[in-house]
Protein backbone atom coordinates (compact mmCIF):
# COMPACT_ATOMS: atom_id res chain seq x y z
CA UNK A 1 0.00 0.00 0.00
CA UNK A 2 1.03 3.51 -0.74
CA UNK A 3 1.34 6.39 2.04
CA UNK A 4 -1.89 7.74 0.81
CA UNK A 5 -3.16 4.82 0.76
CA UNK A 6 -2.33 4.01 4.30
CA UNK A 7 -3.54 7.74 5.50
CA UNK A 8 -6.91 7.24 3.58
CA UNK A 9 -7.33 4.04 5.63
CA UNK A 10 -6.66 5.12 9.27
CA UNK A 11 -9.03 8.30 8.29
CA UNK A 12 -11.54 5.95 6.88
CA UNK A 13 -11.23 4.26 10.08
CA UNK A 14 -11.42 6.78 12.15
CA UNK A 15 -14.81 7.99 10.59
CA UNK A 16 -16.20 4.65 11.18
CA UNK A 17 -15.13 4.94 14.63
CA UNK A 18 -16.62 8.20 15.11
CA UNK A 19 -20.07 7.33 13.45
CA UNK A 20 -20.12 4.39 16.03
CA UNK A 21 -19.47 5.81 19.02
CA UNK A 22 -22.53 8.80 17.81
CA UNK A 23 -24.94 6.16 16.44
CA UNK A 24 -28.13 7.77 17.43
CA UNK A 25 -30.52 5.51 19.59
CA UNK A 26 -34.52 6.08 18.89
CA UNK A 27 -37.42 3.90 17.81
CA UNK A 28 -37.12 4.72 13.83
CA UNK A 29 -36.58 1.97 11.44
CA UNK A 30 -33.51 3.79 10.32
CA UNK A 31 -31.96 4.00 14.04
CA UNK A 32 -32.86 0.33 14.55
CA UNK A 33 -30.84 -0.42 10.84
CA UNK A 34 -27.94 1.77 11.83
CA UNK A 35 -27.25 0.14 14.99
CA UNK A 36 -28.34 -3.41 13.71
CA UNK A 37 -25.30 -3.35 11.22
CA UNK A 38 -22.71 -1.48 13.54
CA UNK A 39 -22.97 -4.82 15.51
CA UNK A 40 -22.08 -6.86 12.35
CA UNK A 41 -18.37 -5.28 12.85
CA UNK A 42 -18.64 -4.03 16.36
CA UNK A 43 -19.72 -5.66 19.21
CA UNK A 44 -21.16 -4.32 22.66
CA UNK A 45 -20.17 -7.64 24.26
CA UNK A 46 -17.19 -8.35 26.84
CA UNK A 47 -15.72 -11.43 29.23
CA UNK A 48 -17.08 -10.20 32.79
CA UNK A 49 -14.85 -7.97 35.01
CA UNK A 50 -13.90 -10.01 38.60
CA UNK A 51 -14.77 -8.17 41.82
CA UNK A 52 -12.34 -6.14 43.18
CA UNK A 53 -12.60 -7.22 46.97
CA UNK A 54 -14.60 -10.63 46.70
CA UNK A 55 -17.32 -11.20 50.20
CA UNK A 56 -18.18 -14.46 51.13
CA UNK A 57 -21.05 -15.44 52.43
CA UNK A 58 -20.60 -17.04 55.48
CA UNK A 59 -23.23 -19.56 54.26
CA UNK A 60 -21.06 -20.87 51.54
CA UNK A 61 -22.25 -24.55 51.96
CA UNK A 62 -25.95 -23.56 51.36
CA UNK A 63 -25.58 -24.74 47.78
CA UNK A 64 -23.41 -27.18 46.54
CA UNK A 65 -22.38 -25.08 43.53
CA UNK A 66 -20.73 -25.35 40.01
CA UNK A 67 -17.86 -23.94 38.32
CA UNK A 68 -19.59 -20.68 36.78
CA UNK A 69 -19.60 -20.56 32.79
CA UNK A 70 -16.33 -18.70 30.61
CA UNK A 71 -17.07 -14.96 30.92
CA UNK A 72 -18.86 -14.60 34.02
CA UNK A 73 -18.08 -11.85 36.59
CA UNK A 74 -19.39 -13.46 39.98
CA UNK A 75 -17.64 -16.62 41.78
CA UNK A 76 -20.50 -18.80 43.68
CA UNK A 77 -21.13 -17.38 47.40
CA UNK A 78 -19.90 -13.93 46.69
CA UNK A 79 -21.95 -11.37 48.18
CA UNK A 80 -23.05 -7.99 46.51
CA UNK A 81 -24.46 -5.46 48.18
CA UNK A 82 -27.86 -3.77 46.87
CA UNK A 83 -28.48 -0.24 46.65
CA UNK A 84 -30.53 -0.24 49.77
CA UNK A 85 -27.81 -2.24 51.35
CA UNK A 86 -29.27 -5.56 51.46
CA UNK A 87 -26.88 -8.35 51.24
CA UNK A 88 -27.52 -10.52 48.06
CA UNK A 89 -25.69 -13.89 47.19
CA UNK A 90 -24.41 -15.06 43.89
CA UNK A 91 -25.02 -18.72 43.20
CA UNK A 92 -24.37 -21.52 40.34
CA UNK A 93 -25.90 -24.46 40.28
CA UNK A 94 -25.85 -27.00 36.92
CA UNK A 95 -29.11 -28.88 36.10
CA UNK A 96 -29.27 -30.82 32.87
CA UNK A 97 -25.79 -29.55 31.54
CA UNK A 98 -27.03 -26.00 32.02
CA UNK A 99 -25.17 -24.19 34.67
CA UNK A 100 -27.26 -21.52 35.94
CA UNK A 101 -26.51 -18.18 37.76
CA UNK A 102 -28.73 -17.03 40.45
CA UNK A 103 -28.95 -14.01 43.38
CA UNK A 104 -30.72 -14.58 46.85
CA UNK A 105 -31.54 -12.18 49.88
CA UNK A 106 -33.44 -12.89 52.77
CA UNK A 107 -34.04 -15.63 55.45
CA UNK A 108 -33.91 -19.10 53.45
CA UNK A 109 -36.68 -20.22 56.11
CA UNK A 110 -39.20 -17.99 54.33
CA UNK A 111 -41.88 -18.11 52.17
CA UNK A 112 -39.65 -18.18 48.81
CA UNK A 113 -40.41 -15.78 45.68
CA UNK A 114 -38.40 -16.55 42.69
CA UNK A 115 -38.09 -14.13 39.55
CA UNK A 116 -37.53 -14.98 36.14
CA UNK A 117 -36.72 -11.47 33.69
CA UNK A 118 -37.26 -11.04 30.67
CA UNK A 119 -35.20 -9.35 27.48
CA UNK A 120 -32.80 -7.79 28.09
CA UNK A 121 -32.75 -8.22 31.68
CA UNK A 122 -30.63 -10.17 34.32
CA UNK A 123 -31.41 -10.72 37.60
CA UNK A 124 -30.17 -7.38 38.45
CA UNK A 125 -33.51 -5.81 37.01
CA UNK A 126 -35.58 -7.03 40.07
CA UNK A 127 -33.10 -5.79 42.58
CA UNK A 128 -35.74 -2.79 44.18
CA UNK A 129 -38.09 -5.54 44.92
CA UNK A 130 -35.64 -7.97 45.94
CA UNK A 131 -34.36 -5.27 48.19
CA UNK A 132 -38.11 -4.58 49.48
CA UNK A 133 -39.19 -8.30 49.87
CA UNK A 134 -36.41 -10.15 51.17
CA UNK A 135 -37.45 -8.87 54.72
CA UNK A 136 -40.28 -11.15 54.70
CA UNK A 137 -39.62 -13.46 51.92
CA UNK A 138 -36.52 -15.19 50.53
CA UNK A 139 -36.03 -13.95 47.12
CA UNK A 140 -34.51 -15.84 44.33
CA UNK A 141 -33.59 -13.87 41.14
CA UNK A 142 -32.11 -15.86 38.33
CA UNK A 143 -30.55 -15.39 35.05
CA UNK A 144 -32.36 -17.47 32.35
CA UNK A 145 -30.46 -19.68 29.71
CA UNK A 146 -28.37 -17.55 27.49
CA UNK A 147 -28.58 -14.24 29.58
CA UNK A 148 -26.04 -12.80 32.35
CA UNK A 149 -24.06 -15.16 33.82
CA UNK A 150 -26.22 -18.34 32.94
CA UNK A 151 -24.70 -20.85 30.39
CA UNK A 152 -24.81 -19.76 26.29
CA UNK A 153 -24.26 -22.53 24.83
CA UNK A 154 -25.72 -22.70 21.61
CA UNK A 155 -26.24 -26.44 21.68
CA UNK A 156 -28.52 -26.19 24.56
CA UNK A 157 -32.44 -26.79 24.08
CA UNK A 158 -33.82 -22.76 24.52
CA UNK A 159 -37.32 -23.58 23.91
CA UNK A 160 -39.99 -22.37 26.65
CA UNK A 161 -40.72 -25.78 27.65
CA UNK A 162 -37.12 -26.58 28.01
CA UNK A 163 -36.35 -23.61 30.22
CA UNK A 164 -39.57 -24.02 32.08
CA UNK A 165 -37.91 -27.91 33.34
CA UNK A 166 -35.18 -26.27 33.77
CA UNK A 167 -35.92 -23.93 36.37
CA UNK A 168 -38.62 -26.36 38.05
CA UNK A 169 -35.52 -28.45 38.36
CA UNK A 170 -33.11 -26.10 39.67
CA UNK A 171 -36.15 -25.09 42.06
CA UNK A 172 -35.75 -28.83 43.44
CA UNK A 173 -32.26 -29.15 43.70
CA UNK A 174 -32.01 -25.53 45.79
CA UNK A 175 -34.50 -27.89 48.06
CA UNK A 176 -37.51 -25.71 47.75
CA UNK A 177 -40.66 -27.57 47.70
CA UNK A 178 -43.45 -24.23 47.42
CA UNK A 179 -43.02 -21.13 45.82
CA UNK A 180 -44.35 -17.82 44.71
CA UNK A 181 -43.13 -17.19 40.56
CA UNK A 182 -42.88 -13.90 39.19
CA UNK A 183 -42.00 -13.89 35.36
CA UNK A 184 -41.35 -10.68 33.13
CA UNK A 185 -41.41 -10.05 29.32
CA UNK A 186 -39.92 -13.28 28.18
CA UNK A 187 -39.69 -14.64 31.25
CA UNK A 188 -43.55 -14.53 31.43
CA UNK A 189 -43.25 -17.23 28.91
CA UNK A 190 -40.86 -19.39 30.79
CA UNK A 191 -43.18 -19.37 33.83
CA UNK A 192 -46.57 -20.16 31.97
CA UNK A 193 -44.73 -23.23 31.13
CA UNK A 194 -43.62 -23.82 34.84
CA UNK A 195 -47.26 -23.92 35.47
CA UNK A 196 -47.58 -27.09 33.23
CA UNK A 197 -44.19 -28.64 34.82
CA UNK A 198 -45.40 -32.25 36.34
CA UNK A 199 -43.43 -31.95 39.06
CA UNK A 200 -44.58 -28.42 39.84
CA UNK A 201 -47.96 -29.53 40.14
CA UNK A 202 -49.10 -27.63 43.73
CA UNK A 203 -46.02 -26.50 44.39
CA UNK A 204 -46.75 -22.57 42.78
CA UNK A 205 -48.64 -20.41 45.38
CA UNK A 206 -49.18 -17.77 43.83
CA UNK A 207 -48.52 -16.45 40.36
CA UNK A 208 -47.35 -12.76 39.25
CA UNK A 209 -47.43 -12.31 35.31
CA UNK A 210 -45.64 -9.33 34.13
CA UNK A 211 -45.72 -7.61 30.71
CA UNK A 212 -47.10 -10.26 28.06
CA UNK A 213 -49.75 -10.70 26.03
CA UNK A 214 -52.71 -13.38 27.51
CA UNK A 215 -55.50 -14.15 26.12
CA UNK A 216 -55.48 -11.90 22.88
CA UNK A 217 -52.97 -11.76 20.46
CA UNK A 218 -50.02 -8.98 21.11
CA UNK A 219 -51.03 -5.74 19.94
CA UNK A 220 -49.40 -3.26 17.36
CA UNK A 221 -46.82 -2.93 16.99
CA UNK A 222 -45.82 -6.00 17.33
CA UNK A 223 -42.06 -7.22 18.33
CA UNK A 224 -40.37 -8.83 15.09
CA UNK A 225 -39.22 -12.10 16.58
CA UNK A 226 -38.74 -13.74 12.71
CA UNK A 227 -35.98 -10.88 12.40
CA UNK A 228 -34.81 -11.36 16.45
CA UNK A 229 -33.57 -15.02 15.16
CA UNK A 230 -31.65 -14.04 11.97
CA UNK A 231 -28.36 -13.08 11.71
CA UNK A 232 -29.76 -9.33 11.81
CA UNK A 233 -31.12 -9.97 14.98
CA UNK A 234 -27.98 -11.24 16.79
CA UNK A 235 -26.11 -7.81 15.55
CA UNK A 236 -29.01 -5.80 16.90
CA UNK A 237 -28.51 -7.79 20.25
CA UNK A 238 -25.00 -6.95 20.44
CA UNK A 239 -24.86 -3.45 19.31
CA UNK A 240 -23.27 -0.60 21.47
CA UNK A 241 -27.24 1.44 21.50
CA UNK A 242 -29.26 -2.12 22.20
CA UNK A 243 -30.43 -1.07 25.89
CA UNK A 244 -30.39 2.23 24.79
CA UNK A 245 -33.06 1.85 22.08
CA UNK A 246 -35.48 -0.38 24.17
CA UNK A 247 -35.41 1.44 27.74
CA UNK A 248 -34.77 5.05 26.18
CA UNK A 249 -36.79 5.12 22.87
CA UNK A 250 -38.66 2.30 22.24
CA UNK A 251 -39.96 2.29 26.16
CA UNK A 252 -38.74 5.19 27.18
CA UNK A 253 -38.57 4.44 31.08
CA UNK A 254 -36.11 7.94 32.15
CA UNK A 255 -33.82 5.36 34.00
CA UNK A 256 -31.03 7.38 35.60
CA UNK A 257 -27.28 6.77 34.15
CA UNK A 258 -26.00 4.09 36.51
CA UNK A 259 -29.09 1.60 36.15
CA UNK A 260 -28.70 2.21 32.31
CA UNK A 261 -24.57 1.47 32.76
CA UNK A 262 -25.64 -1.50 34.86
CA UNK A 263 -28.28 -3.10 32.40
CA UNK A 264 -26.09 -2.53 29.28
CA UNK A 265 -23.35 -4.68 31.35
CA UNK A 266 -25.51 -7.46 32.39
CA UNK A 267 -26.78 -8.17 29.03
CA UNK A 268 -23.16 -7.57 27.44
CA UNK A 269 -21.84 -10.57 28.70
CA UNK A 270 -19.86 -12.51 25.60
CA UNK A 271 -22.39 -15.00 23.95
CA UNK A 272 -25.93 -13.62 24.64
CA UNK A 273 -26.36 -12.17 21.51
CA UNK A 274 -26.31 -15.41 19.41
CA UNK A 275 -28.05 -17.09 22.90
CA UNK A 276 -30.96 -14.61 22.13
CA UNK A 277 -31.00 -14.99 18.38
CA UNK A 278 -31.31 -18.59 19.06
CA UNK A 279 -34.01 -18.41 21.14
CA UNK A 280 -36.40 -16.32 18.69
CA UNK A 281 -35.91 -19.24 16.10
CA UNK A 282 -37.57 -21.56 18.50
CA UNK A 283 -40.94 -19.48 19.28
CA UNK A 284 -43.38 -16.70 18.54
CA UNK A 285 -46.19 -14.89 19.64
CA UNK A 286 -48.97 -16.96 17.48
CA UNK A 287 -47.14 -19.91 18.88
CA UNK A 288 -47.23 -19.15 22.64
CA UNK A 289 -50.92 -17.70 22.10
CA UNK A 290 -51.76 -21.43 21.09
CA UNK A 291 -50.22 -23.01 23.88
CA UNK A 292 -51.81 -20.59 26.64
CA UNK A 293 -55.76 -21.56 24.61
CA UNK A 294 -54.69 -25.28 24.04
CA UNK A 295 -53.16 -26.25 27.51
CA UNK A 296 -51.72 -23.58 29.44
CA UNK A 297 -54.93 -21.87 30.86
CA UNK A 298 -55.88 -24.91 32.34
CA UNK A 299 -52.91 -25.26 34.23
CA UNK A 300 -52.74 -22.15 35.81
CA UNK A 301 -54.83 -23.14 38.65
CA UNK A 302 -52.97 -20.53 41.12
CA UNK A 303 -53.98 -17.14 42.38
CA UNK A 304 -52.74 -15.20 39.62
CA UNK A 305 -51.54 -11.18 39.29
CA UNK A 306 -51.23 -9.92 35.57
CA UNK A 307 -49.45 -6.99 36.54
CA UNK A 308 -49.32 -4.36 33.34
CA UNK A 309 -47.21 -1.13 32.58
CA UNK A 310 -49.78 1.54 31.55
CA UNK A 311 -47.96 3.03 28.67
CA UNK A 312 -46.62 -0.04 26.79
CA UNK A 313 -47.13 1.11 23.11
CA UNK A 314 -47.87 -2.76 22.17
CA UNK A 315 -49.69 -4.14 25.29
CA UNK A 316 -53.02 -2.33 25.49
CA UNK A 317 -54.62 -1.71 28.58
CA UNK A 318 -58.09 -2.85 26.56
CA UNK A 319 -56.53 -6.45 25.75
CA UNK A 320 -56.49 -7.73 29.43
CA UNK A 321 -60.10 -7.08 29.74
CA UNK A 322 -61.20 -10.56 30.05
CA UNK A 323 -58.21 -12.29 31.70
CA UNK A 324 -60.06 -13.38 34.20
CA UNK A 325 -62.64 -15.36 32.02
CA UNK A 326 -59.75 -17.64 30.70
CA UNK A 327 -58.30 -18.88 34.07
CA UNK A 328 -59.30 -20.03 37.78
CA UNK A 329 -58.19 -17.15 40.17
CA UNK A 330 -56.85 -13.56 38.31
CA UNK A 331 -56.42 -10.37 38.91
CA UNK A 332 -55.26 -7.32 36.63
CA UNK A 333 -53.59 -4.47 37.65
CA UNK A 334 -52.16 -1.78 36.17
CA UNK A 335 -49.00 0.80 36.85
CA UNK A 336 -47.93 3.77 36.02
CA UNK A 337 -44.99 3.81 34.17
CA UNK A 338 -43.87 1.48 30.89
CA UNK A 339 -42.82 -1.67 29.65
CA UNK A 340 -40.15 -1.50 32.43
CA UNK A 341 -42.45 -0.66 35.22
CA UNK A 342 -40.21 -3.08 37.78
CA UNK A 343 -37.21 -0.65 37.19
CA UNK A 344 -39.08 3.11 36.39
CA UNK A 345 -41.55 2.58 39.58
CA UNK A 346 -40.81 0.43 42.04
CA UNK A 347 -42.68 1.71 44.72
CA UNK A 348 -45.91 1.07 43.30
CA UNK A 349 -44.63 -2.45 41.74
CA UNK A 350 -43.53 -3.31 45.62
CA UNK A 351 -46.61 -2.42 46.65
CA UNK A 352 -48.83 -4.58 44.43
CA UNK A 353 -46.12 -7.61 45.22
CA UNK A 354 -46.94 -6.90 48.73
CA UNK A 355 -50.47 -6.69 48.53
CA UNK A 356 -51.08 -9.89 46.56
CA UNK A 357 -48.83 -11.62 48.60
CA UNK A 358 -50.40 -10.97 51.63
CA UNK A 359 -54.12 -12.08 50.31
CA UNK A 360 -55.49 -14.73 51.68
CA UNK A 361 -56.15 -18.05 49.81
CA UNK A 362 -59.54 -17.73 47.26
CA UNK A 363 -60.33 -20.87 47.12
CA UNK A 364 -62.75 -21.16 49.31
CA UNK A 365 -64.14 -17.39 48.62
CA UNK A 366 -67.40 -17.87 45.81
CA UNK A 367 -66.38 -14.96 43.48
CA UNK A 368 -68.10 -13.99 40.04
CA UNK A 369 -64.82 -14.65 37.52
CA UNK A 370 -66.47 -11.30 36.23
CA UNK A 371 -65.88 -9.90 39.50
CA UNK A 372 -62.33 -10.59 39.72
CA UNK A 373 -60.69 -8.11 37.37
CA UNK A 374 -59.42 -5.23 39.13
CA UNK A 375 -58.23 -2.61 36.98
CA UNK A 376 -56.26 -0.74 39.74
CA UNK A 377 -54.06 2.01 38.85
CA UNK A 378 -51.00 2.79 41.03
Amino acid sequence: MTSIQIILSILAGMFCMWVFLRLPYSDSPISILLNALSGFFITNEHKGKPTAAIEMSDDIKRYKGATPPANTSNVHGEIEYLVSGIAATHWYENVNDCTYHFVTAGDPSNEAILFVPGLPESWWAFHQQMSELSSDYYVIAMDSRGFGQSDKKLDLDYTNPAMAKDVAALMDKLGIEQFNIAGHDRGAVITDHMTNVPSLKGRILRYVRMQQSFNEPHGSPVPPHKLMGSRFGQALFGCKNFCSVLYRAWFPSYLSESTMNRLEYEFGFKGTAAAQSKYFRTTNFDLELTDRHDFLFKTMTMPMLILQGRYDKGQHPEEYDRCADFVTDARVQFIHANHFFHLENPVATNHAFRRFLSEKSTASLSINNKDKIQKVNI
